[in-house]
């Protein structure tokens, strides 16, 4: 069963400059493995520390469950490897979650 799903990721705490930028790259090498670089799109303000990714539109996914636990956490993962203290907040959003509020 298929499953159209967003994604977002604010990740804040980071050393202005070369830091944020080292993990903006990493996270669109990132993306772009998952064949996810049309889909979801990295910016970065790298005079406040901070990169944000996501969705423009809702990605389709067969077998989410495995999909979402490997990229969720590739992207934490990818994000410690550079900046061990910065803060990943990382969210799902689901087609049906926009219809029923």
């Amino acid at each position: 069963m298929s499953v159209s799903v967003g994604l977002s990721l604010h990740v804040s705490g980071l050393q202005p400059g070369a830091e944020t930028t080292r993990v903006a790259e990493a996270l669109t090498a990132f993306l772009t493995e998952h064949d996810l670089e049309r889909d979801v799109v990295v910016t970065g303000d790298a005079v406040a520390g901070e990169v944000f990714a996501g969705s423009d539109y809702p990605v389709i996914v067969t077998g989410f469950g495995r999909w979402a636990d490997q990229i969720e956490q590739g992207l934490h993962d990818t994000v410690r490897a550079i900046a061990p203290a910065a803060q990943a907040d990382f969210r799902w959003s689901f087609e049906d979650e926009d219809e029923a509020g």
